[in-house]
């Protein structure tokens, strides 16, 4: 596969549907022109539109897999990770390849739907320059006006319902979309389980210790426990790294996850676009927020004149 398919905005186009009819008018042909092109198609899809699809494209359904190992909307850091490295690979090895999916974000009240649509404003970059085609469903009946406004400005492109993808005037562009929304940061319990103030350099292990084991009290398990560790650890030393001190460190269980949040003082503007592409080793910074968002469910930031929040959230189903 040539860099030729590569277009200066990624065919990463949204199809929104309303009923079994319309979802197989806007995507049999897609999923039907890669088949038939010899490419492969993944598709990952509620079990609705599973079934109704395979239905629709008979034997041919046989050609589609289904699944990719670690993909889960359970996890939004996790099946970000599955998607990209799996890209990579079919990139690497020169291997057409085009994407189907549809993002089941559950109603948590954690703002999980708010940090998807920063995923896939970001996976327009992310992915975009592995030259595949991929579309991303989403169910007109599940989702409010307002959500689906949003949807539409995190795709370059739209999906009509004969099939037709065509450019989006509603696309907003990455950084500016990201900026504009990074949060939202959750209100705090009354009481928390781990509240711990951060002075100087030396506070940092044993503040992501305890972190860790106080996730581990809360629900999750010893080896989820150790990977809010390492991501709650990563943002603790960009708190010493980049903000004024002191900080503050606090973690609490509510509505269906483990919570961790990292206040620091001093303005951070630029954590509302960081870590949606991997770090530059090279220069020798920018991995911290990357490694956040691959371990955490969900990570929102607030960035003020006067301080900065990231929070981490860690599902405990």
């Amino acid at each position: 596969m040539t860099p030729a398919s590569v277009t200066a905005r990624p065919h990463h186009a949204a199809a929104l549907y309303d009923s079994d009819q319309d979802l197989r008018g806007r995507v049999l042909g897609f999923l039907r022109s890669g088949l038939r092109g010899g490419e492969a198609v993944v598709a990952i899809v509620s079990q609705r539109a599973e079934k109704n699809v395979a239905a629709a494209l008979g034997d041919e359904a046989a050609g589609i897999r289904w699944s990719l190992p670690g993909m889960t909307y359970q996890h939004l850091g996790r099946a970000s990770e599955a998607i990209r490295g799996y890209l990579a690979g079919r990139r690497a090895a020169g291997a057409p390849t085009r994407l189907l999916t549809e993002g089941e974000v559950d109603g948590s009240g954690r703002g999980r739907m708010a940090a998807h649509l920063r995923s896939e404003m970001a996976a327009t970059q992310l992915y975009g320059g592995y030259g595949f085609p991929w579309v991303c469903l989403y169910d007109r009946r599940r989702y409010s006006r307002e959500v689906l406004a949003e949807v539409a400005r995190v795709h370059p492109q739209m999906v009509g319902a004969d099939g037709v993808t065509t450019g989006n005037a509603d696309y907003a562009e990455s950084a500016t979309y990201l900026t504009a929304h990074p949060g939202p940061v959750s209100v705090i319990t009354a009481r928390v389980s781990l509240d711990l103030s951060l002075t100087e350099i030396g506070d940092l292990v044993v503040a992501r210790h305890r972190v860790g084991d106080v996730a581990q009290v809360l629900g999750l398990t010893a080896a989820d426990s150790r990977i809010v560790e390492v991501a709650a650890g990563e943002i603790i030393a960009n708190a010493f790294r980049y903000g004024i001190m002191p900080g503050r460190v606090r973690v609490w269980r509510g509505h269906g996850a483990v919570f961790v949040r990292v206040d620091s003082g001093g303005p951070g503007a630029a954590v509302t676009t960081a870590g949606f592409q991997p770090p530059d080793l090279a220069v020798g910074s920018g991995a911290g927020l990357w490694v956040a968002r691959q371990l955490a469910d969900v990570v929102h930031v607030e960035s003020r004149s006067d301080g900065t929040t990231v929070e981490l959230q860690f599902p405990l189903t």
